[in-house]
């Protein structure tokens, strides 16, 4: 019969490297590539300033959620969104747009909406949105600092 001997130093080794690519994995999960702010001005079908009224989630059939400690993320049919007052449109594709829109939140992100409604409630700035629906133009980073208002407006300009 044969013996198989291990070297506990590489099998720790081994161990170790394999919990640092599963965490790196879990960590990646729910992050997305930056994306230059020219590009996504580029893509954008409406920029505006907003102010962020409120904060709502909905579940999988469209009904209200209002338990603060709900969450989104992958594998949950809950959705977050922004209800926003327009005070000014910088650009827009379409004819008119209303004074309010309401903004679906990319579902991926681990958010909770007691969380979001604390954080987001009452801000504003430029909001980078495509489609007739309003979404993000892109998951992260659509909801831009008004002290990059001149530079937006600057990218816009050859459009």
């Amino acid at each position: 019969m044969s013996r198989i001997v291990i070297n506990r130093g590489k099998l720790m080794k081994y161990i170790l490297a394999l919990f640092v690519l599963l965490l790196a994995d879990a960590a990646c999960a729910t992050s997305v590539p930056l994306k230059p702010l020219e590009e996504m001005v580029r893509e954008a079908d409406h920029v505006v300033v907003a102010t962020v009224e409120s904060v709502d989630m909905v579940g999988g059939r469209g009904e209200p959620i209002t338990d603060p400690k709900a969450r989104t993320g992958p594998g949950s049919k809950n959705r977050m969104r922004f209800n926003l007052r327009v005070q000014e449109l910088l650009f827009t594709r379409s004819p008119a747009l209303p004074p309010t829109l309401r903004v679906p939140l990319w579902t991926a992100w681990h958010y909770e909406l007691g969380d979001i409604q604390e954080q987001a409630t009452g801000s504003t700035g430029i909001f980078l949105l495509k489609g007739e629906d309003y979404q993000p133009v892109y998951p992260a980073d659509f909801q831009r600092p008004l002290d990059e208002r001149k530079e937006i407006e600057r990218l816009l300009r050859p459009r």
